[in-house]
């Protein structure tokens, strides 16, 4: 997994003083790859512990490990990684610039989500999925579009999906969860209060839990058992909605294949089934 992108992606839960040190790292990448720890410290105005606590904070096991990856890191970068910067869509800009600036935000997020999902939690979304009884779902807004998607495909396998676009009917969905089910949580930034208060009643009702957020420390994610992250957008909020859409959507594609792929014979039928299902309908 990138260091310096997993770096931007928590910048805003760092502390003061590791801003300071992901400041300098991120500025100064190649010269923090060749200091030691008290150098570190010293230039980024800081302290050692400091630096090795922000190393454990971005989920590395110490300086050492933190720095072993950002040399991996570096060593990897190539052409495509310098290519030019687009700017956001501005009100001038033709119809093909806009083609190309969407294209590329899309593109990165998908490869940069990618970089980020965890294979370890992916393989127990998909073991919680396949041993659940009812799958409850919750999600609001965009997220809502997502998770509107995954009930239609997990649907199209044969599992019992709840998900309600109201949120009053989703916390009352939430209290008649049972232990055996599972519950999905989708919030791009992991702070929507409706969604975090389905999700805690689900869990004290004893239900698994995972939520679909972006890569950070936020309270979505700090309380439940299984954490997909998903990357964003690095610009400002105007393609922000768009941006973590496609990163949601592409954690969710990637888990309900990741499910397909470990009970492929059955699932193989019950597409068919669905197919055929709605196959006469369709305008020749």
């Amino acid at each position: 997994m990138k260091v310096l992108l997993k770096i931007k992606n928590i910048y805003a839960d760092l502390t003061a003083t590791e801003k300071k040190i992901a400041d300098y790292i991120l500025a100064n990448s190649q010269e923090a790859a060749e200091l030691a720890v008290t150098e570190l410290a010293q230039a980024s105005q800081s302290s050692p512990a400091s630096v090795v606590r922000f190393c454990k904070k971005i989920d590395y096991q110490g300086f050492q490990d933190f720095k072993f990856a950002l040399v991996k890191n570096l060593s990897e970068l190539d052409s495509a990684d310098q290519q030019q910067i687009y700017d956001d869509i501005a009100v001038e800009d033709s119809l093909t610039e806009i083609m190309d600036k969407l294209a590329h935000d899309n593109i990165r997020v998908i490869e940069n989500t990618v970089e980020l999902l965890s294979a370890a939690e992916l393989e127990a979304a998909v073991n919680a999925l396949q041993t659940a009884e009812n799958v409850y779902i919750f999600g609001i807004g965009a997220s809502g579009l997502v998770a509107k998607d995954l009930q239609h495909k997990l649907m199209r396998v044969k599992k019992t999906v709840i998900y309600y676009s109201d949120t009053h009917a989703q916390l009352a969905s939430a209290a008649n969860i049972e232990a055996g089910d599972l519950a999905i949580a989708i919030s791009y930034s992991g702070q929507s209060r409706e969604v975090y208060k389905a999700l805690t009643t689900a869990q004290k009702r004893g239900a698994q839990t995972i939520s679909i957020t972006k890569y950070s420390a936020n309270p979505l994610a700090k309380i439940s058992q299984i954490k997909l992250q998903v990357a964003g957008s690095e610009k400002n909020l105007r393609l922000g909605a768009i941006t973590s859409r496609i990163a949601q959507l592409t954690a969710v594609d990637i888990l309900f294949v990741a499910y397909a792929r470990k009970n492929f014979a059955q699932i193989t039928e019950y597409l068919k089934n669905t197919r055929d299902s709605v196959e006469e309908f369709k305008l020749n």
